[in-house]
């Protein structure tokens, strides 16, 4: 009866280890958040090289985002930034409840950082898992990476593009 507890114990062990790789996030289903939910393209350009210009319609400003190919977070650093923002307001906080005593951000709450700090409103709110799935994109395909005409492919979600040819 002692191999009872020991199995208890070892499933256990396994349920976590997938639970922790399921915080990991999906590449795949990132490209859908980073295209139409967070909408991260329209800051950080499709390719993650950062964003352009508006040309035309009511915003004449600049959305421009820094590229997401240099940059250097981990993985836990990303997902805060995604799920928190920048307290100076140039990063939306996607994450639902951010900067609330339930979710509280770099350790502090709306309240501390006052009106003047207050990261902007999010286009969207993303779930925990769509924001590790966003994560994932941008860690696993861009992030100290070059396009590859796969990837351009896989974002576009096609079989050919001339926009993709260009790449390697």
């Amino acid at each position: 009866m002692r191999i009872a507890p020991l199995a208890l114990l070892v499933l256990t062990v396994a349920v976590s280890g997938v639970a922790a790789a399921q915080q990991v996030g999906d590449a795949d289903a990132g490209i859908r958040v980073y295209k139409e939910f967070g909408a991260c393209w329209d800051c950080h350009g499709w390719s993650g090289l950062g964003g352009l210009p508006h040309v035309g319609g009511d915003n004449d400003g600049m959305d421009v985002g820094p590229p997401l190919v240099s940059a250097k977070l981990d993985r836990a650093a990303m997902i805060e930034m995604v799920s928190c923002g920048r307290p100076d307001g140039f990063h939306p906080p996607f994450a639902v409840g951010a900067w609330t005593e339930a979710r509280k951000c770099y350790g502090k709450t709306a309240k501390d950082l006052g009106e003047a700090q207050a990261p902007a409103a999010p286009p969207n709110r993303l779930t925990e898992g769509q924001i590790a799935n966003v994560v994932a994109w941008v860690i696993d395909v861009l992030q100290g990476k070059s396009m590859t005409k796969a990837n351009c492919l896989r974002y576009f979600g096609v079989a050919q593009s001339i926009v993709c040819d260009v790449f390697p």
